[in-house]
């Protein structure tokens, strides 16, 4: 393979796995989170690390060492500078197949198979809030007696502890809440 069709595979790989992670995290209302990002952390994040690993240290040697452009006396600093990139590829490259992973079993749990609706009537008992670039998630816990369990939904507005939310939502593939926007 080429530098150029490596460069096009690649970035097409790239440019679908940002798109289905934006695509996920901006087609729902309201969505259960926390037990992909567990399925996702319990189940694929090793394997994807171990597949990756090597993958990148290929990728490095073949396509971008050659473009290095600084030049080294010393072998000590050539090879404590490839196993940084390497390393730095390597984490990069993970977080994103994690990430696309989880994206995937939010867009798989709504769009395959058929959902269930509940009409949930729950007092929040945790409201919480992450902020990324500037950017405010709101996040609600809520005990759902009919599923007789805790769930963490994602949100679009700011609630109060204590009060009562009301949201017909639907039951995806995997079990986990949803509602489009």
């Amino acid at each position: 393979m080429t530098t150029q069709q490596f460069q096009i595979t690649f970035f097409s790989i790239f440019g679908l796995c940002i798109l289905t992670i934006v695509l996920s995290f901006t087609s729902f209302d309201f969505i259960e989170v926390e037990p992909a990002v567990s399925w996702t952390m319990k189940y694929f994040a090793l394997p994807i690390l171990i597949i990756t690993t090597p993958n990148c240290y290929f990728i490095y040697l073949k396509y971008i060492k050659q473009h290095e452009k600084k030049e080294y006396k010393s072998k000590i600093w050539i090879q404590l500078r490839t196993i940084f990139r390497i390393f730095s590829l390597t984490l990069g490259i993970t977080a994103i197949f994690i990430a696309t992973t989880l994206s995937i079993i939010i867009l798989s749990n709504a769009y395959i198979g058929s959902s269930k609706t509940i009409n949930l009537n729950s007092k929040i008992i945790d409201y919480y809030t992450l902020t990324n670039k500037g950017q405010i998630r709101h996040y609600i816990k809520i005990q759902v007696q009919q599923l007789d369990r805790t769930i963490d939904l994602k949100v679009q507005e700011p609630y109060q502890v204590g009060q009562t939310f009301e949201k017909t939502l639907l039951i995806g593939k995997w079990g986990l809440l949803y509602s489009e926007e």
